[in-house]
């Protein structure tokens, strides 16, 4: 009677699936980035339309004589929502 145990075809099917996850890890971490990428881009819409909803209603809120104040509080509301790039060496 033969042994069901072959210790040779445990470690080629150990190898094997070694081999395989190790082929499989470029697209998973595109995948996975590309995930990030798009989650990003949905926070950064969100957060410009609630920007424009803030600055529709200073807009309609306050009356021509807080003009000055209308401007400079829009103005405050446009430089959060700018990114600066990063310096460059």
């Amino acid at each position: 009677m033969a042994d069901p145990f072959n210790p040779a075809q445990v470690i080629e099917a150990l190898s094997v699936g070694n081999i395989k996850t190790i082929a499989e890890a470029p697209a998973f971490y595109s995948t996975l980035a590309m995930g990030n990428a798009v989650n990003a881009q949905q926070a950064l819409t969100q957060l410009g339309l609630t920007i424009l909803a803030r600055a529709v209603d200073l807009v309609t809120e306050k009356q021509i004589e807080e003009g000055g104040v209308l401007t400079a509080a829009l103005q405050q509301l446009m430089k959060g929502a700018q990114t600066t790039p990063p310096t460059t060496p």
